[in-house]
């Protein structure tokens, strides 16, 4: 009975170092699957947060220009004002222009 129970405990123990060896073996897969994951997860993160910022860069932009606009029409009609004012008194200038031309070629 001795030599079958010494040969039990060598069968118990190839087997548990078989166990061992896979279970260590189904450990590395399980840590290589969790990097490739966790990978994965950093890559899906950072474009996520990519597009987040280039959605808020576009609508800042677009909340500026909305802004913007109206300032640039009221500062456009003031240069059309402005314009029309010079053009109304260009005959003016013209003959203030004259009067002074007129008085310096009188003068000399």
């Amino acid at each position: 009975m001795t030599v079958e129970l010494v040969k039990s405990i060598k069968e118990a123990e190839s087997k548990a170092e078989t166990i061992v060896r896979e279970a260590q073996q189904e450990a590395k897969e399980i840590q290589k699957k969790a990097e490739a994951n966790a990978e994965q997860l950093i890559e899906e993160t950072v474009t996520e947060a990519e597009k987040k910022a280039q959605d808020l860069i576009k609508q800042a932009e677009e909340e500026a220009r909305a802004e913007a606009e109206p300032l640039v029409k009221e500062r456009e009609e003031e240069i059309k004002r402005l314009k029309e004012k010079a053009v109304e008194r260009l005959p003016e200038a013209v003959a203030v222009l004259k009067d002074k031309v007129v008085k310096t070629d009188a003068d000399h």
